[in-house]
């Protein structure tokens, strides 16, 4: 598998309007932990799971190939997914509401 480029991920978010340069804000745990804030995706909703990517986009800043290699782990997957279950689930919720 071809790993992704870490500044696509950027560069898709800021276009979106979706990067998280305050992610610490969405943090719990000090210091901050990745992988303890990375077990919240299940539950998280699609500012968290932005902060998530913003964060590990941060961490790739400051040690090399640590996107990639959370990317690997299906780490990366497992927020987008989550991400597309939330937009999946407010879209139903939002076509409910207008009928």
């Amino acid at each position: 598998m071809k790993l992704p480029h870490a500044n696509v991920y950027v560069d898709l978010l800021r276009l979106m309007g979706d990067l998280k340069n305050n992610y610490g804000d969405y943090m719990i745990t000090e210091p901050l932990d990745y992988n303890e804030e990375l077990k919240r995706i299940p539950n998280a909703d699609y500012e968290l799971c932005t902060a998530l990517l913003s964060m590990m986009l941060k961490e790739d800043y400051f040690a090399k190939d640590s996107f990639n290699r959370r990317f690997a782990d299906g780490q990366v997957l497992s927020i987008l997914e989550r991400m597309k279950d939330v937009l999946n689930t407010d879209e139903s919720i939002s076509v409910i509401s207008c009928k």
